[in-house]
């Protein structure tokens, strides 16, 4: 992959150690990331004109606004592309809630670069091939 082409990924997180050690996975893996302290303040951002995201890796439980209420503005706003939900919480009807409301995969704390790199390729290949899917 050239640097010019690099994924962009968009961190949503309330907590700064997350956030910060997130942010720094993905650079490491090779992604240039943008990180927002709430859901409130990425969807301020993509309202200002700031750029889309490639991938949006979102925390599930966030004050104010949650992982869900993040996911269902942005369904609501027409913005298309692949969100990665984590989480600490391993109840299966808060992993059906997000899948269902359009997120590409559900990741349980503590996530390891492996699983990510993993997760965010999977998601990117699925949405690259979701307008070809709908045409068909």
């Amino acid at each position: 992959m050239m640097a010019s082409t690099r994924v962009s990924v968009a961190i949503v997180d309330d907590e700064e150690s997350v956030r910060v050690g997130m942010r720094r996975l993905c650079n490491a893996l090779g992604f240039a990331a943008v990180a927002y302290g709430s859901g409130l303040e990425f969807i301020d951002s993509l309202d200002a004109g700031g750029a889309r995201p490639d991938c949006l890796l979102l925390d599930a439980h966030m004050p104010d606004m949650t992982g869900l209420e993040v996911q269902q503005n942005l369904v609501a706003r027409s913005a298309r592309f692949p969100t990665i939900v984590y989480t600490a919480d391993d109840a299966p009807e808060a992993q059906a809630r997000h899948l269902a409301a359009g997120a590409a995969d559900y990741l349980r704390k503590p996530i390891g670069g492996d699983e990510l790199l993993a997760a965010i390729d999977r998601a990117l290949a699925a949405h690259a091939l979701a307008p070809l899917m709908r045409r068909a």
